[in-house]
């Protein structure tokens, strides 16, 4: 396995992981993250560049690891960039970032009826399989 296959399965876990509670209960899983997210990671601004430092080490690993070429390690290096720019958002402008999660949770919990997000969910989980397929099948 190289490490564009391990990334795909990684990916394809984590989606998996997040996303299969939002399609069992959707309004309880966006009310558990939204306290777990802003009680851990963004109660204040030392955290919240702390998770900036995290998501900056995502994204070197994004940058420096040799996938090689093709459309899904171009896809990577993509996201890696996107993950650069949120991580020097993090750390920059840590209130900025909890006012636009909050506004982000507000909204998914207050306007987006339950079974979109179960939709949301199953898609995310489907999405999370065929990377796993991605990962150990095609590559």
């Amino acid at each position: 396995m190289d490490a564009l296959a391990i990334i795909c399965i990684v990916v394809g876990i984590g989606s998996i992981v997040e996303n299969l509670p939002l399609a069992y209960a959707p309004i309880t899983t966006l009310r558990f993250f939204n306290r777990f997210f802003n009680r851990v990671f963004l109660s204040t601004n030392a955290r919240c560049r702390a998770l900036g430092v995290v998501i900056a080490t995502v994204a070197m690993a994004l940058f420096l690891l040799p996938f090689g070429d093709g459309p899904l390690a171009g896809f990577f290096y993509a996201v890696g960039w996107l993950a650069a720019a949120e991580a020097l958002w993090f750390c920059v402008l840590p209130d900025s970032v909890r006012r636009v999660v909050n506004a982000i949770y507000s909204f998914l919990e207050n306007s987006i009826p339950a079974p979109v997000l179960r939709v949301f969910g199953v898609l995310g989980v489907l999405a999370g399989l065929a990377f796993i397929y991605v990962g150990v099948s095609v590559i």
